[in-house]
């Protein structure tokens, strides 16, 4: 640590020597002086014309470039539907350090846009600098799918029944416009939500100091909103058909004026989710086989709703009110086969589990950002209250059979409660601080925790339930974390430009019902560097260190049956994980290559102990002592040829793990993989476009899990109809492939699963827009409570 922080204090020591640097500011404006929102501006050296720098206009017109050298420049302004503006020439010195060249009105472009055709396009995905950004805007991709669809197509992205992954990195911040909704909003948004009103994806694999040290990669979700006054809107309906069918309708619409911005979205749902599993675990002399299916009816609301207010170009505030609400109703059926050491059928288990499950989640928030002066100092200031509450009932029933199916004894019932509340209360401020040798950026947050959380288990005796204790508890757990960082960044000549910074996080968490207690504080440094080169090529290193701490679900030392043989604990001994981090990109062209190594020591990670003379396998949270990760792979995006656009990418992992498990000492899992993604567009003529996805990921390891080989293929044909409208049929999961297997060695533990989840289906979907078309990208904000939110909601 104390090396880190010597690295950090000599780099800043160096970029404060450097040249000193200036700042240029103004203003675009359409008709009326009414502001050019997110217009183009472009620096450029009066000698030679050549670009020096690049902004991009705020929502109000203003715009500002910093860390500029001395010399002489003009300002170029590009605005669709505007004829291209010039500044006068300005120069920059000592005696002019910060220039504000006032107002620059556009001049309306009279062409007649009918007649021009648009031959180029933004590639599918670009890398740029510490992030890799999938294009939704105008792409086919996002015609006729859910945001949670797109995740498949974004650089590095896994999506699997575990989760959301970037790459090795299992512990991913998904923003939305840079806030963090309620998980439970989070889940119905990713659902539900339109892809066409997506603007983008970044994905940040190595987030510097502004973010939580708990996420070691960032997904970032930039929605569409439109800047023009009046109002506009967008409806859709999707439907897709497997072995059951899904219904998820929904609409946005937002008005704006010259101050003031209102917005609603609401997503619905009214879906059946079915899944088939197969489960194996080895005993010597014997086995136990589990076939599980499982049928969740789904129905849903969510609901993300806005007002902002601009008095003027320098300030702004706001009220943003999310909130989902979602029903379940579930039914699972597994059959348990007991065999003996010549694989004889010895005798049956079935069990029954009906369930159901009620979950509201609100975030209210409010936020502030002000301009303080014409240097660029600005202040940003974010207060956010969340709930989430849940309540769920199991009704379990277990009954014995012979090998004949003839039952043998009573069944056995049980019922399992689980009221569970919580909230969170989120307080953040941010201060940028613009000088002649860089930008500085410092920031606090305060956050307070809270889960109430209750398990019931009674067993039906007598035509009574009577309480379970070994399998009941209720405990009430509060944390508190203080947060403060200070970063870093400046431009240097040949194109270098540095960034470092530093976080320090104090946390303390407390479980009364177990009297434990437990502080902890740690430094977390970040540091990047980019240069960029003439030939547009880029390389950029990055380091971070990141922390893990455990969900608040796994803290809590319940017990739930899934079966009288497979039993979920928590583990209030749960450690905080530490990891240190490093990632490289170059890109160059329609090619961008990157690669990370990870280290982690104390990870957190599923556990499973099995004990032999019980047949009974415990699954519990635990931390590994020792786990390396590295990952190394090459993205191409290209336009082939006029009507086939491609974007594949190969990345090879490895995993190296050397850690007690469960109760086996000295345990050394090793593996490495292959993965395969090619997303192929193509124009077929009369308005048609086909999109053809390949996916395959070679057999592969990550801790204590093996997955074996997986591949799939999915077809959509696109067509625009009624003007403004679209609709897309797609038949997803082609050759029905797209079934996860994996398998679990270690000590006593043997276990095989095979997991399939109605993947292939059916789909057509419907949209259509409504009110003016101009619609740009909404502006950046965060709420401050990532790091928060993804510990709520169980997970």
């Amino acid at each position: 640590m104390k090396k880190n922080l010597t690295l950090l204090i000599v780099l800043a020591c160096l970029a404060t020597s450097a040249t000193a640097q200036f700042q240029v500011r103004g203003k675009v404006s359409e008709k009326g002086l009414q502001g050019a929102a997110y217009a183009t501006i472009a620096l450029v050296a009066a000698k030679d014309s050549s670009i020096q720098k690049g902004a991009i206009s705020d929502e109000t017109g203003a715009f500002g470039i910093d860390n500029i050298p001395g010399g002489s420049y003009l300002i170029n302004v590009q605005y669709m539907g505007f004829k291209k503006t010039w500044s006068p020439v300005f120069t920059l010195s000592d005696s002019v350090q910060s220039l504000n060249l006032g107002n620059l009105p556009l001049e309306e472009n009279v062409e007649n846009l009918s007649e021009v055709t648009v031959k180029g396009q933004r590639s599918l995905v670009e890398q740029k600098n510490d992030r890799m950004i999938l294009n939704v805007e105008k792409s086919v991709i996002a015609k006729g799918n859910k945001v949670n669809d797109l995740l498949k197509y974004t650089p590095l992205v896994r999506v699997s029944n575990d989760g959301i992954k970037v790459a090795n990195k299992g512990n991913v911040l998904i923003l939305v416009d840079g806030r963090q909704t309620g998980q439970g909003a989070l889940s119905s948004f990713l659902q539900n939500f339109s892809a066409e009103d997506i603007l983008r994806i970044e994905v940040l694999t190595n987030p510097p100091a502004k973010y939580d040290a708990s996420f070691g990669a960032v997904i970032d979700i930039i929605t569409k909103k439109s800047l023009e006054t009046g109002m506009n809107g967008r409806i859709a309906m999707n439907y897709s058909q497997g072995e059951y069918g899904r219904f998820t309708p929904d609409g946005t619409l937002n008005f704006r004026t010259r101050k003031w911005n209102f917005f609603t979205s609401a997503s619905g749902v009214r879906s059946d989710y079915y899944n088939d599993q197969f489960l194996e675990r080895q005993f010597p002399g014997s086995s136990l086989g589990n076939n599980v299916n499982s049928l969740d009816r789904n129905k849903g609301l969510s609901s993300f709703n806005g007002i902002d207010f601009t008095p003027g170009s320098n300030h702004s505030l706001g009220l943003r009110l999310n909130g989902s609400w979602s029903q379940k109703n579930s039914d699972i059926k597994t059959k348990t086969s007991f065999r003996g050491a010549s694989s004889a059928l010895d005798s049956l288990l079935h069990v029954s589990n009906i369930g159901k499950e009620r979950g509201q989640t609100y975030d209210l928030n409010f936020y502030y950002n002000g301009k303080l002066d014409s240097t660029g100092k600005e202040l940003s200031v974010n207060i956010t209250q969340s709930f989430f509450n849940k309540s769920s009932v199991q009704n379990l029933t277990y009954q014995r059979q012979d090998i004949q199916a003839v039952p043998i004894g009573s069944p056995t019932q049980l019922r399992i409660t689980n009221p569970n509340d919580q909230k969170s209360l989120i307080a953040q401020t941010d201060l940028t601080l613009p000088s002649k040798t860089g930008k500085w950026a410092l920031g606090m947050k305060y956050i307070a925790i809270g889960n109430d959380n209750e398990l019931r288990q009674e067993n039906q005796m007598e035509g009574l339930y009577r309480l379970d204790t070994a399998f009941s508890n209720a405990g009430v757990y509060r944390e508190h974390t203080y947060a403060g960082y200070g970063s870093y960044s400046n431009s240097f000549k040949n194109g270098w430009s540095l960034q470092a910074g530093l976080r320090l996080e104090q946390t303390r968490q407390e479980l009364e019902s177990s009297g434990l207690s437990r502080n902890y504080t740690g430094l977390f440094p970040s540091f990047g560097l980019n240069k960029g080169f003439a030939n547009k090529s880029n390389f950029s290193i990055s380091y971070s260190r990141k922390i893990s701490r455990p969900s608040l679900y796994s803290l809590v030392p319940f017990r739930t049956i899934v079966d009288p043989y497979s039993i979920v604990e928590g583990n209030p001994l749960l450690k905080p994980s530490f990891a240190n981090t490093a990632d490289v990109y170059y890109s160059f062209g329609n090619i961008s290559l990157y690669a990370n190594y990870t280290h982690t020591k104390d990870l957190i990670s599923d556990v499973l102990f099995a004990d032999e003379q019980s047949k009974i396998y415990v699954q519990t949270m635990g931390n590994l002592n020792s786990v390396n990760d590295a990952y190394a792979g090459i993205n191409w995006s290209q336009d082939i040829i006029s009507w086939w656009q491609t974007n594949s990418s190969v990345t090879v992992s490895g995993t190296q793990t050397h850690s007690r498990i469960a109760d086996v000492p000295g345990v050394k899992l090793n593996g490495y993989g292959v993965v395969l993604n090619s997303t192929n567009i193509f124009s077929i003529g009369k308005g048609f476009k086909a999109e053809v996805f390949l996916n395959y990921n070679s057999p592969n390891r990550y801790t204590i899990w093996k997955t074996r080989s997986l591949y799939w293929a999915s077809l959509s044909l696109n067509k625009e109809v009624l003007k403004y409208g679209n609709i897309r049929v797609a038949f997803e999961d082609i050759f029905r492939t797209q079934i996860n297997r994996i398998h679990v060695v270690y000590g006593p533990v043997n276990i095989q699963s095979r997991f399939y989840a109605d993947s292939q289906r059916l789909r057509v979907s419907f949209s259509y827009n409504f009110g003016k078309r101009t619609v740009k990208g909404s502006k950046y904000r965060t709420l401050g409570n990532e790091a928060e939110k993804g510990r709520m909601g169980g997970r």
